[in-house]
């Protein structure tokens, strides 16, 4: 048999192989971020959330989101969401309880919020929002989830 048809069948069966699964593939590059909020202390309002892959920006430059979700607010006392197909890396969320309907954070008396927020890794804050530094988690599988209590 010459050499050409020899190689023309080896490359069919490798194809066959990848096709049904009998050789591994790349692993892939690319996984979903689970989002699951908990202590809303009311159903009023949405909840909004925002991700960030970049410290530039991270929390208030709504140009830097890069993606978001807008879920209403649950009696329960708890929504989710899930961020699909996204590249492994270093991603930041920030999440507002707008309950008026703003789609901003509403302030009271010496500048306090009086809507609820949080940030990725339950940062706590102090005076200001944290930098993304503090907020950042790495994305490195198929799915990583943060479970985030809203402050207020």
């Amino acid at each position: 048999m010459p050499k050409t048809n020899m190689l023309a069948i080896n490359l069919c069966v490798l194809a066959a192989f990848v096709a049904v699964g009998g050789i591994e593939a790349q692993s892939p590059t690319r996984g979903d971020i689970t989002v699951v909020i908990t202590n809303l202390r009311n159903s009023d309002g949405k909840v909004l959330i925002s991700l960030y892959d970049k410290a530039e920006g991270f929390p208030r430059d709504r140009s830097a989101i890069i993606r978001t979700a807008a879920i209403p607010a649950d009696a329960s006392g708890q929504v989710a969401t899930v961020f699909e197909d996204l590249p492994y890396g270093d991603y930041a969320i920030a999440v507002l309880h707008d309950e008026d309907g703003s789609l901003g954070m509403t302030f009271g008396a010496l500048h306090l919020p009086k809507e609820g927020y949080c940030f990725s890794n339950n940062v706590k804050v102090r005076f200001k929002a944290p930098k993304f530094e503090k907020a950042k988690f790495t994305l490195r599988g198929d799915m990583v989830t943060q479970t985030l209590r809203i402050r207020y």
